[in-house]
């Protein structure tokens, strides 16, 4: 058994773990830089889950122009007249995103199993995600995760994933130190950024990135976050409270579910 100091939170990736994102971020970036003439290849994609877009843009911008630095400060021309800064390219990919979470977003298997087995044993959640936060809060309110307490975005720090800023801020806002959470992430960056933080991590891989070595940064890989119960949180030393125990019956999770305040708590929204 792996020994662990006692876990207080969760910090949660979303994109991939907690909803089914991934595939719609590469066909709107594939598309929308189509748009511009630049062909994105499948292994450029993959390579880049988990990453923040505002990062990726100006990169996929110069490979594309041959290693030249984008001119006015990040801007490139769309095919036409107009040219459109880094930010404004990000919104169009975003936009997209956001409307297919809020026309057919679906949450992961095992989801609503794992957030009710984080309430039984008492601890407070938190995403720490590579998404803006516009897009964080339409997943929370798609599927009913308006309890969560804390929502980071790493294009909200200096660095995103794989560096270690996001869940580092995750675990600040918190109020715990970062060696007392554990995090849950689907993407080989994401497992360098949790484990580069300090915390103790589980790895549940997009199939399409299985075969990274990366994931054997994690302390537990699991197939799916169904896998995801008593027995797997004891061998990473949690102890798990019998369901008698301070158990609380969780909402369900999904399009329209609502949630309760955890604990009495209140959505933490805000930048402590």
């Amino acid at each position: 058994m792996l020994t662990w100091r006692p876990v207080e939170a969760v910090v949660l990736d979303m994109d991939g773990l907690l909803i089914d994102t991934e595939p719609t971020w590469r066909t709107a970036s594939a598309v929308v830089f189509a748009g511009f003439g630049i062909v994105l290849s499948e292994q450029d994609l993959l390579d880049s889950t988990g990453q923040p877009i505002e990062e990726l843009i100006p990169i996929w911008r110069r490979r594309a122009s041959g290693g030249g630095s984008a001119s006015g400060g990040g801007s490139a021309s769309d095919g036409g007249d107009a040219r459109l800064t880094d930010a404004e390219v990000a919104d169009l990919i975003i936009d997209q995103v956001i409307a297919h979470v809020k026309a057919e977003g679906e949450p992961m298997p095992g989801v609503a199993a794992a957030i009710a087995l984080f309430r039984r044993c008492g601890l407070r959640l938190a995403i720490a995600s590579s998404s803006p936060r516009r897009l964080i809060d339409a997943v929370c309110d798609r599927l009913g995760l308006d309890g969560i307490e804390v929502r980071c975005s790493a294009m909200d720090e200096a660095r995103g994933k794989p560096a270690p800023d996001v869940y580092l801020t995750a675990a600040r806002r918190l109020g715990v130190t970062a060696a007392s959470c554990l995090a849950l992430e689907d993407s080989p960056n994401g497992v360098t950024s949790a484990k580069a933080a300090g915390m103790c991590c589980v790895a549940v891989p997009d199939p399409l990135l299985v075969g990274d070595p990366r994931f054997g940064e994690a302390d537990l890989v699991l197939r799916s976050l169904t896998d995801l119960d008593e027995p797997a949180l004891r061998r990473l030393g949690m102890p798990v409270p019998l369901p008698h125990q301070g158990h609380q019956d969780s909402p369900a999770v999904g399009p329209g579910a609502t949630t309760t305040k955890h604990r009495g708590g209140q959505d933490d929204n805000d930048e402590a």
